[in-house]
């Protein structure tokens, strides 16, 4: 019979005290850090949590925190990160549009982008990188840039499949997805910052959707003008 003094203690997400972490360990210390500072800074922003406060919502001890994360501004740049990039957050996100029609693509692929953008979650989280965007530059790039990565590669594999037919011109389709996600979402997502919110988000992403087929039409196919 094993002695009750020699069962391992763990803490509350199972993790052995005293012991070096397995690799699972540390994983589910990380998301648990992770999920519990990005309710913190979302509740009480970067100046009004502190790691006392991360670690005792995480369910783990300072000195396990200060192991994973030696300062506050390590968790801030691992959750901004990590919840910038998620798919899950704020929400699911929907399934991928049909790509062989390239209006309908890329209206739901703008009203995705403009739908996170505008959630209150993320605008929140925008607002603190952005109060501390003198203080940490790189972050504040990271939170108005990461959330349109996966949707510029989406936009950009999207123009290379229409260009190759020969439906539209798209000489550099890297560059044209950062433009056309900046104006159909980047631009809400700057207002939402300050507190200004469009009433109709869905006809900003018609206009602009518009907007951009326009500018990829082929010679060809664009209007004539005559003197």
């Amino acid at each position: 019979m094993t002695p009750v003094n020699d069962v391992p203690h763990t803490d509350s997400i199972g993790r052995r005290r005293g012991g070096r972490p397995t690799r699972e360990e540390a994983g589910k210390l990380d998301e648990a850090v992770r999920e519990s500072a990005l309710r913190l800074f979302l509740e009480n922003g970067y100046e009004g949590t502190t790691m006392n406060a991360i670690a005792a919502a995480a369910g783990t001890t300072k000195p396990s925190l200060y192991a994973r994360f030696p300062t506050k501004e390590d968790v801030f740049r691992s959750v901004l990160g990590w919840a910038m990039s998620r798919s899950d957050w704020p929400w699911p996100e929907p399934e991928l549009p049909d790509f062989d029609d390239l209006e309908k693509a890329l209206t739901a692929i703008a009203g995705t982008a403009v739908r996170r953008a505008l959630d209150p979650s993320m605008i929140k989280l925008q607002q603190v990188a952005v109060a501390y965007a003198s203080r940490y530059p790189d972050i504040a790039r990271k939170a108005l840039g990461s959330g349109y990565w996966p949707r510029t590669r989406q936009v950009a594999e999207l123009l290379r499949r229409h260009a190759a037919t020969g439906s539209i011109v798209a000489d550099d389709p890297d560059a044209l997805a950062e433009l056309f996600l900046g104006m159909a979402a980047g631009a809400p997502a700057r207002l939402a910052s300050f507190g200004i919110i469009r009433e109709n988000p869905d006809e900003h992403t018609r206009a602009a959707v518009t907007l951009f087929l326009r500018s990829l039409r082929p010679e060809t196919d664009r209007p004539r003008s005559y003197e």
